[in-house]
């Protein structure tokens, strides 16, 4: 411990000279601020890591840093700020690294480092933070594709913007610089040199007349990206934004924000092609004639023929850069500039949502907004619907009698379906029971011809769901079990064909387990994550338990957890 320390400290004697060397701090502010630093890395030595620990050590850095700088206020010193400033910045970078690595569960730690980064101008480590943000929480808290589709679409854009232009400006002035110094010597070299030697120096002649012609060529190519990089950035940020909304609503479908989300971004998109990228798509030959014939019978004399000029050079520009442009798009351009991809992800929502009242009151407000992209067909379907929920919308006494009816009734159903399950297990076995379970909660997608698993739509509050639950896993073990011992009399390689078997048994009860993991009994039932251990234990792989119980950490709410470290620990004492 104590030598991490000490490598700790060395590492920032660089600064601490320096600012002894300003007279930024006198010898007793030096000696406490290594004091400081010496206690703040032993607490992060510590066995149980805490996040308070990190906190104070950060606090101090910023207290640090502010205090140096006031320090070069008060003495107008601006000397060696980079190699003082830029190791407190280092440290500040890896206290919130370490800090997200052992606290990942903690989603406002992911924040804070996402703010420093902001600060500080670190918009690539925000993009990365944000994608390892997603991998961790994505399934838990939807509202984060939101958020990251909002940085990609707005912030991260004007930082892309900025740079691009910065990068192309010095390089035209690098290319500026280069073509005066050439046109120059080119020039000293046609008027400046004697008759008798021009028929030696011809050969070096032509190559420095094609080196201004590649310089020319080049400048216009960057004065083409430099028009060009509002229209090609925001492409790629609304493309971006799309990408992770889509992915937000792969792992969380019942999620109408992230719906809303994503209405709001066909908006938004359909404007931006319809403004910016569906002129170009166009022909521009059309553009041509009409502007050639505007000038033929505005202008007849000379100056109307250096106009002529002057319009075909521009349109011949143009549709180099729109043909340059367009290359590099995918979208049909006027399907979406019409507002088409718009209309599909609106009936989608109002199809999805058709009862829940708070959503399609805020698509009609969306819808509101932009007029330009509505079909009265939609705004009218979209009314009803809404008038006939505000009318069968029941009274709140009303409300919570329903919800209890319907909650009797499902347990009911799930009592009987229970009582169904054991009655055919002494009937007809336990294939007969697996067969009977997927009747009724695993149908086949007639478009995809995948299984779709309707279980992960139950409730899982109620009791009776939970010891449904129970009994599908008991059946598949004992089901499995059986057929292992029916093999091992028959085959004489049995071995290897039970342990595939039971992979693949194994392999398929896990795979369910965790589509059920990305639904409301993952993030509100501790018994199903307490099953889950139970199965990794008795028939699965036990080194994956702990991945488990730190699954279940990070997705549980905070009640939900307590209750599950109880029931492990009940089993412990059991045990």
């Amino acid at each position: 411990m104590a030598e991490v320390v000490e490598r700790n400290l060395e590492s920032s004697a660089a600064e601490v000279i320096y600012v002894k060397k300003l007279k930024l701090f006198n010898d007793r502010e030096v000696n406490e601020l290594i004091r400081k630093r010496r206690q703040h890395e032993y607490s992060l030595q510590k066995r149980n890591k805490r996040v308070l620990d990190y906190d104070a050590y950060i606090s101090t850095e910023l207290a640090i840093l502010r205090l140096l700088r006031l320090r070069r206020q008060q003495i107008d010193d601006r000397r060696h700020v980079d190699k003082i400033e830029r190791p407190i910045i280092q440290r500040l970078v890896r206290l919130h690294q370490q800090l997200c690595y052992r606290f990942q569960s903690r989603i406002d730690v992911w924040m804070r480092f996402i703010q420093v980064c902001k600060i500080l101008g670190r918009h690539m480590s925000v993009v990365r933070l944000w994608n390892r943000c997603l991998q961790v929480h994505g399934r838990t808290d939807p509202r984060l594709w939101a958020a990251a589709a909002s940085y990609h679409l707005h912030e991260h854009t004007k930082v892309l913007v900025r740079s691009t232009l910065r990068n192309l400006s010095r390089e035209s002035e690098q290319l500026s610089e280069e073509q005066k110094s050439t046109r120059h010597e080119l020039s000293l070299l046609t008027h400046h040199t004697d008759k008798r030697k021009k028929s030696s120096v011809r050969g070096f002649l032509k190559e420095m007349q094609e080196q201004v012609t590649e310089l020319d060529r080049a400048s216009s190519q960057l004065s083409r990206e430099k028009r060009l990089v509002y229209d090609s950035v925001y492409l790629d940020a609304i493309r971006e934004a799309r990408r992770l909304l889509t992915e937000g609503l792969i792992l969380n479908p019942e999620c109408g924000m992230l719906h809303l989300e994503l209405v709001k971004l066909e908006a938004n998109a359909a404007d931006f092609f319809n403004s910016r990228i569906l002129h170009r798509a166009n022909s521009a030959s059309a553009h041509l004639d009409a502007l050639s014939d505007r000038v033929d019978s505005s202008t007849q004399n000379a100056e109307g023929a250096t106009a002529r000029k002057k319009v075909k050079r521009m349109a011949k520009v143009d549709n180099e850069d729109n043909a340059t442009f367009m290359a590099g798009v995918t979208e049909d351009v006027p399907f979406v500039a019409s507002g088409g991809a718009f209309r599909l992800v609106v009936e989608a929502v109002t199809e999805r949502f058709a009862s829940d009242p708070l959503i399609l009151n805020s698509l009609n407000a969306i819808l509101s907004s932009v007029p330009h992209l509505s079909d009265d067909s939609i705004l009218s379907v979209l009314n009803e619907k809404v008038k006939k929920l505000d009318q069968t919308k029941p009274s709140p006494d009303e409300n919570k009698v329903l919800c209890q009816s319907a909650k009797f009734d499902e347990q009911m159903a799930l009592s009987d379906r229970i009582a169904q399950l054991n009655e055919a297990v002494l009937n007809g076995g336990i294939g007969e029971a697996l067969s009977l379970w997927d009747s009724w909660y695993t149908q086949t997608d007639p478009n995809h011809n995948n299984p779709k698993e309707s279980f992960r739509f139950v409730d899982p509050s109620i009791p009776e769901s939970v010891s449904l639950l129970r009994t599908r896993l008991l059946l598949c073990t004992v089901d499995h079990c059986q057929t292992g011992d029916a093999t091992s009399a028959d085959s004489p390689r049995y071995s290897l064909s039970v342990s595939t078997d039971i992979n693949d048994f194994v392999c398929r009860t896990r795979r369910w387990l965790d589509q059920l993991a990305t639904s409301r009994w993952g993030k509100t039932s501790p018994d199903f994550w307490f099953e889950y251990v139970e199965f990794e234990r008795k028939s699965g792989d036990c080194t994956r338990i702990p991945s488990v119980q730190w699954r279940a950490s990070k997705t549980l709410t905070p009640e939900a957890y307590s209750r599950f470290t109880h029931l492990l620990n009940s089993t412990l004492d059991n045990n």
